[in-house]
Formats: structure tokens, C-alpha cells, sequence
């Protein structure tokens, strides 16, 4: 089985601001999840059992005829406190509800599900229900209404919700809107994210 992961990827400027916020937390914290990660927003994660599958689905010309583009807002900071995924303070930049993105990230899940084998193995080990059917539909947990789209900079551990380094990135103020042209597909290999391909954002 291969992990792939489907992301928004971002103007030079944005992911400036994003290594900035990264660093500063290196160099506070050491090392934190997700810190090595590129920057960018996921639309989903997925277990296929082909890599060549993926990219036929993407190569369907008739497919990319319906492709529209996207903006996003990214208005703010924000965190997931005591983030079950990591065990730390997941702190990330927030979108301005964007109901175009979410049906973009529907899109995609359907469209693979129904072309090829998603792995769905996992879904006995979710407690939570919305997550567990989101799983046995799609292979993806957090799909739909109860997706948060967001832009990660770090997982920090060890250090308390009320931490000053949290207290001021919570106040930092950013309102940017970013034109986005591509999804981008990547294999995940432990914390390695190597670039398969890019298709237009579809409507």
C-alpha cells in the first residue's frame, strides 16, 4: 500500500511567513512535529494500492476540462490544544469558510473512491462515529462538514496551552487572500513527502 496526500500549495510570500513561525518555534522547542513538513494545506490523506491508478484518473483529458480556480482567505492563527493525532499544541493559520474548497475536497474523494481500491482496514480503531462512517466511505476521517481546513506550522509538546510562545501566535493578525491553481499529489514515506504529480483545482 502507498500513502498519498493531496495538497494547496502557496505563494513564495505565504510560506515566508509560515518558515518564519517555524523557525522561531526550532529554535525555542527544538525539535516538533511536523516542523519539517512543506507548507501547505491538505485536502485529504489516503492507503491505494497503486501509484499508476492515481495518475490515470488524473490524465483523463475529458476529467481536467472542468476546472475552475480558487481563492482562499487565510484571516487568522489558531490552535488544536492537546491534539490527540500528535499529543501536543497543534498550532496552525485559519481559513475563512470556503464552502467551493470543501466541495473541491469532496470531488477528489469521490472521484478516486469510485476509480480505484482505497484501503479502509483502520476503521474499527475510531471511536468517534462521523469519523468512523467518514473512514468506511472515503478513507479519509475528516472529509466533509467536519474538515477544518488549515495551514499546520507545529505540533509543540510538553509545554502548556497558556505558554507565552502560544499566547502571542494566537495574537498574530493576517489577512491575505491567495489564488490557487493546482491540487498537488505527494507519497508519504515516514516524514518524506515526494511529489508525484499536479492537477488543475476542478470544480
Amino acid at each position: 500500500m502507498y500513502k498519498i496526500a493531496a495538497f494547496i500549495k502557496f505563494n513564495k510570500n505565504f510560506e515566508k511567513k509560515v518558515l518564519y513561525q517555524k523557525q522561531k518555534i526550532k529554535k525555542k522547542f527544538g525539535k516538533q512535529i511536523y516542523l519539517d513538513h512543506p507548507v501547505h494545506l491538505t485536502l485529504f490523506t489516503l492507503n491505494i494500492k497503486k501509484l499508476s491508478s492515481l495518475r490515470q484518473i488524473y490524465n483523463n483529458e475529458h476529467y481536467l476540462k472542468n476546472k475552475k480556480n480558487l481563492n482562499i482567505n487565510i484571516n487568522g492563527t489558531g490552535i488544536f490544544p492537546n491534539d490527540t493525532l500528535t499529543n501536543g499544541h497543534t498550532l496552525f493559520y485559519k481559513l475563512k469558510k470556503n464552502l467551493l474548497l470543501r466541495s473541491i475536497q469532496m470531488l477528489h474523494l469521490k472521484k478516486i473512491n469510485k476509480e480505484i481500491y482505497v484501503s479502509k482496514k483502520k476503521s474499527n480503531k475510531i471511536d468517534n462515529n462521523i469519523l468512523k462512517e467518514n473512514y468506511k466511505k472515503y478513507g479519509f476521517m475528516f472529509s466533509g462538514k467536519i474538515w477544518i481546513p488549515h495551514i499546520t506550522v507545529a505540533s509543540i509538546r510538553k509545554i502548556s496551552q497558556n505558554h507565552s510562545f502560544i499566547k502571542n501566535f494566537l495574537k498574530l493578525k493576517i489577512n491575505t487572500i491567495i489564488n490557487v491553481d493546482y491540487v498537488e499529489f505527494y507519497k508519504i514515506v515516514n516524514e518524506k513527502h515526494i511529489f508525484l504529480f499536479k492537477t488543475k483545482v476542478i470544480q
